[in-house]
């Protein structure tokens, strides 16, 4: 089988791609309209890892597992905060952060986390 290329649509991909993998490789791949391969996508921040293709659903299914085991609500706050992090200015951001740690703190699902903790058990969330 082949192995697996990327390319970039050039309108829709200027927008944001600078700022997922910096301008240099961003206007390379723009400008050329070249095809990468899965390497160097992982080289310049584009793909997260590379398995062999008969390892892809296997190790797809690891993450999503991984991905499953976190507390909802705390791993929705993290997300949230990763994106909005991002173009909020500095002390906006730090608020916003301590405001969700807080009000993400105050559910049932984080008194279940403490008491699994101490407990040495798995916890078991429900998304209050």
């Amino acid at each position: 089988m082949p192995e697996v290329r990327l390319g970039v649509p050039t309108i829709v991909g200027s927008m944001r791609l600078p700022r997922r993998i910096g301008m240099q490789p961003a206007l390379e791949l723009l400008l050329t309209g070249e095809r990468i391969d899965a390497a160097r996508a992982a080289e310049i921040g584009l793909a997260g890892r590379v398995v062999p293709r008969s390892e892809l659903l296997t190790e797809a299914r690891r993450l999503a597992d991984r991905l499953c085991a976190g507390a909802p609500l705390a791993v929705r706050a993290v997300k949230e905060m990763a994106y909005r992090g991002q173009t909020l200015p500095w002390t906006d951001a730090v608020r916003m952060g301590e405001t969700m740690r807080r009000v993400v703190g105050a559910t049932e699902d984080a008194a279940e986390g403490r008491a699994a903790a101490a407990e040495r058990r798995p916890p078991q969330w429900r998304g209050r």
